[in-house]
């Protein structure tokens, strides 16, 4: 009778686990609010499909995901995936407007605005980051190869190191001073 009761909390913590997954925020369209401008997809100069594993930091949370992040035909597709591939979002990107779909556990300083304009700082090639950035207010540098600064002002906002010449293909870091967070990019191009 023991198991058969172990059993049953164990299956009803997964059919838990499995419902937060499908439980996604309707889609929604929105005018792109970051505290940083995010450039139109197209600013890549190519089109990428590439296979990412994220480990994110904030406080005492830590966060794994799988991720896939498509930039094709002027647009800009990232899903993030659970470690059961059970999907966590989707934001897509077109260059005006952002919709999202995620689910409740991923909502704090992860937020879609903001992984996009985190995941160009250090994807997108440097000369397409620096006039637009500058023109909102920031200075985008970089002070050493394998290394890209943001600063506003006098304040850092965030830093990322790549671990070769091409981050969409290695390791990548990336550390948000201003919202408290840090992700960890294995990228790999499919």
């Amino acid at each position: 009778m023991k198991s058969f009761a172990g059993l049953l909390v164990s299956l009803t913590g997964w059919i838990t686990l499995l419902t937060l997954g499908a439980c996604v925020s309707s889609p929604a369209s929105k005018p792109v609010a970051s505290s940083r401008p995010l450039v139109a997809p197209a600013s890549l100069g190519s089109e990428r499909v590439v296979n990412q594993v994220v480990r994110g930091a904030f406080g005492s949370r830590e966060l794994t995901f799988n991720g896939v992040v498509t930039v094709k035909d002027g647009s800009m597709t990232l899903v993030g995936l659970n470690s059961l591939g059970v999907r966590l979002f989707t934001i897509r990107y077109d260059g005006t407007a952002v919709q999202s779909e995620t689910v409740p556990a991923m909502q704090g300083p992860l937020m879609p605005e903001r992984l996009l304009a985190d995941m160009q700082l250090v994807f997108w090639p440097f000369a397409s980051l620096a006039k637009p950035l500058s023109e909102a207010g920031f200075q985008v540098s970089e002070p050493a190869p394998g290394i890209r600064r943001l600063r506003r002002g006098e304040q850092l906002i965030a830093e990322a190191h790549f671990s070769n010449d091409d981050p969409w293909s290695g390791r990548s870091w990336l550390v948000n001073f201003e919202h408290g967070y840090s992700l960890q990019i294995d990228s790999q191009s499919l």
